[in-house]
């Protein structure tokens, strides 16, 4: 594709689309631009005179002194969104340092308790979501009020999450997991509504981990992908289609799938073979 020059006007009017939850993917065919076109344009590397909103892109390195700040800031009530554009840092990368899934060597208070660790979302809840974000509430403002990433806002707008029902008491999370993959609910999403990593879920559906707790064990199995899989999540993948959405859509790890697309795995296989990895 040969990108075509934009105008300051068209470049506002992308950001706003960015800004409002479009994909980068989606905004570089409509605009006729390369993906990497687009990301520097929404993160301000870019055309930044041409004003509209900049985004965080890349977090930027951030010193022991502000990890503590922010610990703090976040203990304190303030919203991870306004943390995220005051260091100019990332909302996910808000969260890990706020958790202590980075930086964990340094010091201040941590959110990662049992207690504080992002439950799944209800259905009551999503009904919720959905209300707001069709009133024109900001979706990183409604992702801050329910305590969710932005990653969840957006599976429960294409109507991946549904939502658990209501237990009578406090049912276990191990339970639940094991519930809902038995359901059909995917590993990746399932990690998204319990805030923990697709790679734990993995253990405990299957059994490997929390053997002592109850709910419906998944046999054991090595997902093989097919010819038409491959070619498909190669296409797609050529085609700017993020490796977490492809995890989620065929079920398995990112890091599978980086293998996939690269050639280093299934190299025999059809579709086109990304020589160097991008940005997923």
């Amino acid at each position: 594709m040969v990108s075509v020059p934009l105008s300051d006007a068209q470049v506002r009017e992308l950001r706003e689309k960015y800004a409002a939850g479009a994909r980068q993917v989606q905004l570089a065919d409509e605009y006729g631009v390369r993906q990497n076109t687009v990301s520097s344009l929404v993160t301000g590397r870019s055309r930044l005179e041409a004003g509209g909103p900049i985004l965080p892109g890349k977090s930027r390195k951030v010193t022991s002194e502000e990890v503590v700040a922010i610990r703090e800031a976040i203990a304190a009530g303030t919203p991870r969104a306004a943390i995220s554009e005051r260091y100019g840092i990332s909302h996910q990368m808000v969260s890990n340092i706020a958790s202590g899934r980075a930086f964990a060597d340094v010091g201040g208070p941590l959110t990662n308790s049992v207690a504080a660790r992002a439950r799944p979302l209800t259905v009551e809840q999503v009904e919720r979501i959905r209300e707001r974000l069709a009133a024109g509430d900001d979706r990183a403002a409604v992702a801050e009020a329910f305590g969710v990433s932005h990653w969840t806002i957006a599976s429960v707008v294409r109507g991946a999450t549904t939502g658990v029902a209501e237990t009578a008491g406090e049912d276990d999370e191990v339970v639940q997991m094991r519930r809902l993959h038995s359901e059909g609910v995917s590993q990746t999403e399932i990690a998204r509504r319990f805030g923990t990593s697709q790679q734990r879920v993995s253990l405990i559906v299957r059994g490997s981990s929390h053997a002592a707790h109850g709910g419906p064990i998944a046999e054991p199995h090595r997902h093989r992908l097919g010819d038409d899989e491959v070619r498909s999540i190669r296409e797609a993948y050529a085609a700017g289609a993020p490796l977490a959405e492809l995890a989620e859509r065929y079920d398995v790890t990112a890091a599978l799938l980086r293998l996939v697309v690269t050639g280093r795995t299934y190299a025999d296989r059809p579709g086109p073979i990304t020589p160097s990895e991008r940005h997923a």
